[in-house]
């Protein structure tokens, strides 16, 4: 794209994407499969990773990383135009099958109902649930303050998500549906997913690949 980002498309294209979602699960249970996505940057490139385990012993069955260059700069509100073009190249290298693909950021908690799980959602016909550390829009009237213990993120009058305390003493997690997932299918997910650490685990080793790689691409 040119140095003049056309924002005022991009934000329409993503209320067209909004229109196409599907808060309703549409992905098969038990959950056996659950991938994480992530994305680590530096300088023009970017590193995607998703990463597939095994629950619940989180097991890696599979890891896939995509190089490329982010199509545009940081815009608040606009990363499912920098990240989610990345992460679709990467899910087309993917080779085995999940159940739900969990991302770093939101997906209808977002000011337009399409943050980045949803973009990736839609476009790639995949179940996607939002997972991101802060809160982008919308209240939370009560923290959660014991371990598993969630309370619902109001926008707008609508509930689009759920503030979860993970285990331990880590911070509250923001989750949301992407795509093909209802709000308590996304919490259950999220749940599912959750190991020692804050975020959910198939996220943490997605992080972990994607940063891997970045270090490996500098030492070579």
């Amino acid at each position: 794209m040119t140095t003049t980002l056309p924002i005022e498309r991009l934000r329409n294209l993503q209320k067209n994407i909004a229109t196409k979602t599907i808060t309703e699960d549409f992905f098969e249970r038990p959950l056996r499969r659950v991938a994480g996505a992530d994305v680590a940057y530096s300088n023009s490139k970017a590193y995607a990773a998703i990463v597939i385990t095994e629950l619940p012993s989180f097991k890696v069955i599979e890891e896939t990383v995509y190089v490329g260059r982010p199509p545009i700069p940081y815009i608040p509100g606009l990363l499912a135009f920098r990240e989610g073009p990345l992460i679709l190249k990467t899910l087309k290298n993917v080779r085995n099958r999940f159940q739900v693909l969990l991302i770093n950021g939101h997906g209808i908690a977002h000011p337009l109902r399409c943050g980045l799980a949803t973009y990736v959602g839609v476009l790639a016909g995949k179940p996607t649930v939002g997972v991101a550390g802060k809160l982008l829009i919308g209240r939370v009237l009560q923290q959660p303050k014991k371990p598993l213990e969630y309370t619902p993120i109001q926008f707008e009058g609508n509930v689009v998500g759920y503030c979860l305390k993970p285990r331990g003493r880590g911070k509250p997690i923001y989750v949301s549906p992407g795509h093909l997932v209802s709000l308590d299918g996304a919490l259950d997910v999220a749940i599912a997913s959750l190991g020692r650490y804050r975020m959910p685990e198939p996220l943490r080793l997605a992080h972990l690949a994607a940063n891997q790689a970045r270090r490996s691409d500098h030492r070579g």
